[in-house]
């Protein structure tokens, strides 16, 4: 019986000591899943020379976090975006179908001066790497009646953030702009069948370096986050002009979309003795 309470109390001593140790944190990350829908104006005059428009549905995944160095300055995000369309023309007969993924992962650095520890506004730039790949089906054509959109960027992005209360509701406001400056596109000129590109090599003019003056694009998302006892969710309006005129070919697709979407905020928090894990706060 002395051995079993000793055994007890030496368990017991062990386990205090274990939850003495405190918990040490170096970063925190936000995770935000949204869901929206909006407009599509689209011109591609590969498949037609005429303008559509119509509805388009969207979701998007978000990363935001903080990375372990230079003071906790640096950042990074893994934004995916993924919207499926229709859109019929503004005169004439026809309809299209058409879908575009979008994946960016960007480094941020927050800007010291303009934005100071503790403050309510901070500034964040940096790099960003963009892939663009979908396509777009129309019923109209009985000869290439399909075109494959398939673009790689490096960008400039900046983002804005300023956080405040109201009625005793932690809020804040964000604006986010992406910038392409070099890339690659693909872009077969007009007439040429992916028959001919695919199957009988015919691959001259296809793939064409990108720039501002030939891809002169611009991404930009608003967000208004309410931070509720337990949960925050966000508010957003996302305005994406992706266009190149390459060759012979000229491709315009504007999106506008209104979202809804639910954040997650976790920290990045471990003991001395044990793994790393994230926790919600």
């Amino acid at each position: 019986m002395k051995k079993f309470l000793l055994s007890l109390i030496v368990i017991a001593s062990a386990l205090q000591g274990i939850d003495a140790q405190p918990l040490r944190s170096d970063r925190f990350e936000e995770r935000t899943f949204s869901l929206g829908g909006g407009y599509t104006s689209l011109l591609d005059t590969y498949l037609s020379p005429l303008r559509y428009g119509g509805g388009q549905v969207s979701l998007q995944s978000e990363r935001f976090g903080q990375l372990t160095c230079e003071n906790g300055r640096w950042f990074a995000q893994s934004l995916f975006t993924l919207h499926a369309d229709y859109t019929t023309p503004r005169t004439g007969s026809g309809l299209t179908i058409g879908g575009m993924a979008d994946y960016s992962y960007t480094y941020y650095y927050e800007a010291p001066l303009l934005s100071p520890q503790g403050g309510k506004f901070r500034l964040f730039i940096g790099p960003q790497g963009q892939l663009r790949i979908g396509g777009i089906y129309t019923l109209r054509n009985s000869n290439n009646p399909a075109q494959l959109k398939l673009g790689v960027n490096l960008a400039a992005s900046a983002m804005g953030k300023y956080a405040f209360t109201l009625w005793s509701t932690p809020m804040s406001v964000r604006l986010q702009a992406d910038v392409p400056l070099f890339g690659f596109a693909f872009a077969p000129d007009y007439g040429q069948s992916y028959y001919e590109i695919f199957y009988l090599g015919h691959e001259e003019n296809c793939v064409h370096v990108t720039a501002p003056h030939n891809n002169l694009s611009l991404r930009t998302g608003l967000s208004y986050d309410v931070q509720f006892r337990s949960c925050t969710m966000r508010l957003s309006m996302l305005s994406d002009l992706y266009q190149w005129q390459l060759g012979n070919q000229q491709y315009r697709m504007f999106t506008h979309s209104v979202m809804l979407g639910y954040v997650s905020n976790l920290y990045h928090v471990w003991r001395d003795d044990e793994a790393r894990q994230y926790i919600p706060y």
